[in-house]
């Protein structure tokens, strides 16, 4: 009997661990071909996000501030599809602006896929709300581009947003004969301000430098590691909602009605996370049992 326990422990000791690197290339790549859609339940900053850019109406005008690069878009890009979906099937007027160097290549191919043409494809059939509509350039939205200064960029924006872009849209156009900028001389201007963060300069610095300006409502996603920073102003009422990482991009998706990548994301970290804690639960097994047996061994009774 103790010799089939030895052997039963030490198959176990020298179990091989490319077994557990397979079970979790299985966990990331499956979701991504079979998506499970598991159960998501909103957080409070969430929907409060959500609603506040529900509480809009048809004609609204809003500031879009995508402050991002290129290796921050699997955790916001989610975001930015849905909010944009809402935005549009809500009929609201679009300003984009940045005050990231690295975001213009980006921003631009966005604004001709999911701007200028339909988030939702004809023939969705995982959608069921209303769909949107392409936007027209200069219309429907405003493409101000990039300005360097970070933080005095924000204050520009903040106290002469035309005088920051000098008076014209990225590709030239005055501010003056874009019909929608009628009006629009600061950020107190807008009725809503939705920031799109991936971190320096972002929602910390808007809230630093323009939230004392004018009643200013703002909502902002960011990247989970962000989220402790920020939570405090979500608290005092100065952010009136804020979207979190992947998994909160998810929850926005859900309350808009479009599942998309951050659902598929989550599901690849919730079975993700399933290896990694049976691993844990099965080296510490292992390690146990092994010191029983060592006990058993010293104290003669085998």
């Amino acid at each position: 009997m103790a010799a089939e326990q030895k052997d039963w422990l030490q198959k176990l000791q020298t179990f091989d661990r490319r077994w557990i690197f397979l079970a979790m290339g299985v966990a990331i790549i499956a979701p991504l071909f079979a998506p499970l859609n598991l159960p998501v339940a909103p957080s409070a900053m969430v929907k409060s996000a959500y609603y506040t850019v529900e509480d809009l109406k048809e004609g609204d005008r809003v500031l879009l501030s995508l402050d991002m690069d290129p290796a921050s878009t699997p955790e916001l890009e989610p975001y930015y599809r849905a909010v944009l979906l809402q935005l549009k099937r809500k009929k609201v007027k679009i300003v984009i602006a940045t005050t990231w160097y690295a975001a213009p290549p980006l921003v631009e191919r966005w604004l001709s896929s999911t701007v200028e043409g339909r988030i939702i494809k004809q023939g969705d059939s995982s959608y069921h709300g209303i769909p949107d509509d392409p936007y027209v350039k200069n219309e429907d939205y405003v493409w101000l581009g990039f300005r360097e200064g970070r933080e005095a960029t924000i204050n520009g924006m903040a106290t002469d947003i035309r005088g920051t872009f000098d008076n014209q849209a990225a590709d030239g156009t005055p501010l003056d004969d874009i019909e929608i900028m009628n009006g629009i001389e600061s950020l107190a201007d807008f009725d809503l301000i939705v920031m799109v963060s991936a971190g320096y300069p972002g929602i910390k610095e808007y809230i630093q430098q323009a939230q004392g300006r004018g009643n200013l409502r703002m909502v902002g996603a960011c990247t989970a590691v962000s989220v402790p920073e920020y939570t405090p102003y979500y608290n005092s009422g100065q952010l009136l909602g804020l979207v979190g990482g992947m998994s909160k991009a998810a929850e926005y998706e859900k309350l808009v009605g479009k599942i998309g990548t951050a659902t598929q994301g989550t599901d690849v970290l919730n079975l993700g996370h399933v290896v990694v804690i049976s691993a844990i639960l099965f080296g510490n097994f292992i390690f146990f049992a092994g010191q029983r047996r060592r006990r058993t061994l010293r104290s003669g009774k085998v």
